[in-house]
């Protein structure tokens, strides 16, 4: 136990030290790592020797970065049709192993299996992004989730104190348990954090001010982001994973976009810097259950300017999240969540805000506003309609909620076509 604690306690200080490594050093890092990585899921995990052979790929082709796409492409779909000891490396029992599994959203829910080194490794992944913004060992934890967490060896001393919340318990309770245990740090996914804020607001309380808010597991949109500053007091930090993947990105306190944990993991954007592109990510610590060039499913834009905050991390400049939440026009073209907020952020009296695509050319914008200020109606209507190609039909509607299912992540844009 002991050993486990410092194995984790030296993964962190080495992870905050990457963070200002010179590029070439980080570098040379990645393509170790992967080297060792790649001989070993060629050599003991047969969907990767199944996947490889097919390609004619050899791990011994791979000598640095620049030979990335050489390495064929892991598809999710492969990856959830594959049995437990064809993604798992020879010699684990996957009984044995811990589990995790995906919401299954956008379909089959599929299971991640991790032994001692890949937990060990993900909770120091978690808790660098929590150090890079300020967290100290003695901060106590508000974590809301639709599964409740375990408790790590260290806690028994006193060191990084949590607590966890359900998500299918009324908000009105968090609230409750948020001002009896005064927690420095809330983490939550962006719905539950609108929700809470939404709950302290009807309760008529003051702002508690956490001195860390943290918004994973789905999209923050920036209606939600001034809602949740605004009731709590503290501004968000948005960061992003995967449960295939673990959390990897991270907002800069900056603002100039999401750097890297790129001691950790290598993330690939197909598409020049400034235009959005499919996300190729591998986990450099997941040995188990190894995850090599593996399709997200989501878009993303990447920076090529270093960040003036001076770390030498790379930079999502933007997360559209997954491709398949997009609205498809006619012609072919798609409309991501961000193309919606550069028209419907000017509004602040906007809560929240969700477009449905019935049909090709048929959308509906719901939107939540206070009581009594629908007057933006029109407005937010006419920009929106001079902002879309003139052959789209809207239709605005204003709602009390947005509806969501708990434990689902929430989608600022849904398309209902299967085609446009």
């Amino acid at each position: 136990m002991l050993l486990d604690g410092w194995k984790t306690f030296r993964l962190i200080r080495t992870a905050l030290a990457s963070s200002h490594w010179p590029a070439q050093q980080l570098r040379r890092v990645q393509e170790e790592q992967l080297r060792k990585l790649l001989a070993h899921a060629y050599g003991n995990v047969p969907l990767y020797r199944t996947l490889y052979d097919e390609a004619g790929f050899r791990p011994e082709h791979f000598r640095s970065l620049d030979d990335l796409d050489t390495i064929p492409i892991l598809q999710k779909q492969r990856l959830k049709a594959a049995h437990p000891e064809e993604v798992v490396a020879h010699g684990v029992d996957p009984r044995r192993c811990a589990t995790v599994d995906t919401s299954g959203s956008t379909g089959t829910p599929l299971r991640i299996y991790l032994g001692s080194h890949d937990l060990r490794w993900q909770r120091a992944v978690a808790w660098r992004i929590l150090f890079e913004h300020g967290f100290r060992w003695t901060d106590r934890t508000l974590e809301i989730r639709m599964t409740l967490g375990r408790r790590f060896f260290i806690q028994q001393f006193g060191l990084a104190p949590k607590e966890w919340v359900s998500i299918l318990d009324p908000p009105e309770s968090w609230v409750q348990r948020l001002v009896e245990t005064q927690p420095q740090v809330v983490v939550a996914g962006a719905g539950a954090l609108q929700a809470l804020a939404e709950a302290i607001a009807t309760l008529g309380l003051e702002p508690p001010g956490p001195r860390l808010v943290i918004s994973d597991s789905e999209t923050l949109a920036p209606t939600t982001r001034r809602l949740v500053h605004h009731l709590l007091g503290t501004e968000p930090v948005d960061v992003f994973g995967l449960v295939e993947l673990a959390n990897f990105a991270w907002e800069c306190e900056q603002h100039c976009g999401f750097h890297v944990s790129a001691d950790s993991h290598i993330v690939e954007i197909d598409a020049p810097p400034g235009e959005p592109g499919p996300m190729i990510a591998t986990a450099l610590g997941m040995w188990t259950m190894p995850i090599i060039r593996y399709d997200t499913g989501d878009l993303a834009e990447r920076e090529s300017r270093p960040c003036p905050c001076g770390r030498s991390l790379p930079i999502l400049r933007r997360l559209y999240g997954r491709a398949v939440d997009a609205i498809v026009l006619p012609d072919g073209s798609r409309l991501f969540w961000p193309f919606f907020h550069e028209v419907l952020g000017r509004y602040i009296e906007l809560q929240q805000w969700r477009v449905l695509q019935e049909e090709g050319h048929r959308l509906r914008l719901q939107v939540v506003m206070p009581t009594g200020s629908i007057g933006p109606l029109a407005r937010i209507e006419a920009d929106l309609r001079e902002a879309l190609p003139g052959e789209v039909v809207l239709q605005v509607e204003c709602i009390e909620k947005i509806p969501q299912v708990p434990g689902e992540k929430s989608r600022m844009v849904i398309s209902r076509c299967s085609t446009p």
